[in-house]
């Protein structure tokens, strides 16, 4: 059967369908009573535009759609309902298009197993949940291009449920889950290429965000982790930890809550093969001392407790095929280098001891006494900029660049990273991008301001 255009309004349902097929284009169907406008059994339904009318379904008193082992197909329409639930599916559910929102209560409802369910396009909105998932089973629901609207949780897990979001999912979702606990997963697992990093996704569990995982066989999928924590900024190194998933790599987005025990092994920069390896600078943002342990039988690889603030560890390294003169590793789109007289004094020193750390700021401390007394140490590449272009008194460049990573109301960093640039002694990571908080080492400092002496750029 089809119908185009059609209205009606009732006490009963509109259409109650079962085995047979539907379809619905267009049209204006409103029930005043406690039944919905579709009630689909065992049987296939497909709603649509029709071609004068877009098609607008409501139910007063029920879901507008109830679907029982069915398969129903949403390609347009409106579904509104001011009951618990606009759309109830016990069965094969495509959501390809059109307006779901049940303002007191969940706008589709995926309860019990049933056929897979695909939330390919449309919008749900104006709902207390946007999609419920609950007994499912071994349901497949798959998210894609859905786009939320104006509700207070977009998904909401029931006891161990998990979602799987693709790709092509590029909005925002905030997600509750009945059983929220540390390392609980959210989606299931991904072995396609990494994208689950990128998803926007935000817990409404007090206490936790969603983290994201990926193991070394590249299997990938977010899950909830303590909101409580701080980074650890791994230079020349890669930091893990287990934050209730099983031990991960950690980047600068991860939150590491305060007491968890973090493994930091050295990682040779590229192109820098043959370099020796030095030892290690740790350090915490708030200037306290900060107890680590080497491994017994590796020295490349130390373990800590997370305290409560930032932690930046650097793996120091000498010599080489990379840029020896540069221990962070940043390469020529980091900190131009500078006199290699600096570097060659500096590492004379760092060869000398056994005590590596030590004698690496002893290095630095030498030049800093001798060349730079009294100027504080920048600990990231924004304030390197800034240090250097007031020194020079703040010159004009001859264009000031817009950043994608420096807010334009910022002129004054900008026009320090501008002149930086055009005077050579500062590249961009990526074009249009100038990482302003990204991590800089005392020799990078001490390179750049000797470079900046020698073009008489600085007094």
């Amino acid at each position: 059967m089809t119908l185009n255009d059609v209205t009606a309004i009732s006490a009963e349902p509109v259409i109650l369908n079962s085995t047979g097929t539907v379809d619905v284009n267009g049209g204006d169907f409103k029930t005043t009573g406690t039944k919905s406008c579709f009630v689909n059994n065992s049987a296939n339904l497909t709603i649509d535009k029709g071609s004068t009318t877009d098609g607008t379904f409501v139910s007063e008193g029920a879901s507008c759609i109830n679907n029982s082992w069915g398969q129903v197909r949403i390609n347009g329409g409106s579904f509104t309902t001011d009951a618990d639930i606009a759309v109830k599916n016990c069965g094969g559910l495509r959501l390809n298009g059109g307006t779901v929102e049940a303002p007191k209560g969940t706008a589709i409802d995926i309860s019990g197993e049933s056929g897979d369910v695909q939330l390919n396009s449309g919008t749900i909105r104006n709902s207390v949940t946007g999609v419920r998932v609950a007994d499912a089973g071994d349901s497949e629901i798959d998210l894609k291009a859905v786009t939320f609207e104006n509700n207070t949780d977009d998904i909401s897990l029931g006891k161990d449920q998990q979602i799987n979001i693709k790709k092509s999912f590029a909005g925002t979702a905030k997600i509750r889950v009945d059983d929220p606990a540390r390392g609980r997963q959210i989606t299931t697992d991904n072995e396609d290429l990494s994208y689950q990093n990128k998803l926007k996704l935000f817990s409404m569990n007090s206490g936790y965000i969603i983290g994201y995982k990926r193991d070394a066989n590249g299997v990938e999928y977010r899950y909830l982790a303590d909101a409580n924590g701080n980074i650890v900024n791994a230079v020349n190194a890669k930091a893990t930890a287990d934050l209730g998933a099983g031990e991960q790599e950690l980047d600068t987005a991860t939150v590491v809550p305060e007491n968890t025990l973090v493994t930091v092994t050295a990682n040779l920069p590229e192109g820098a093969e043959g370099a020796e390896f030095l030892g290690w600078s740790v350090s915490r943002v708030d200037g306290e001392a900060l107890d680590w342990t080497p491994a017994r039988d590796d020295p490349q690889t130390i373990t800590f407790t997370m305290p409560g603030c930032n932690v930046t560890v650097e793996a120091l390294y000498q010599g080489g095929n990379g840029d020896t003169d540069n221990p962070s590793g940043g390469g020529s789109s980091d900190v131009v280098t500078g006199s290699s007289d600096v570097v060659t004094g500096i590492a004379a020193v760092a060869l000398t001891g056994a005590a590596v750390w030590s004698i690496y700021e002893t290095g630095t401390g030498i030049y800093r006494v001798l060349n730079m007394p009294g100027v504080p140490m920048p600990s990231n590449r924004a304030g390197l900029a800034t240090l250097i272009w007031e020194k020079a008194g703040c010159p004009e460049p001859q264009t000031v660049k817009s950043f994608s990573d420096i807010d334009d109301a910022d002129l004054h960093l900008r026009q320090a990273a501008s002149w930086m640039e055009e005077q050579g002694l500062m590249d961009d990571v990526k074009e249009n991008e100038f990482r302003p908080y990204r991590y800089v080492t005392k020799l990078q400092t001490c390179l750049v301001w000797d470079k900046a002496k020698e073009e008489s750029l600085i007094s």
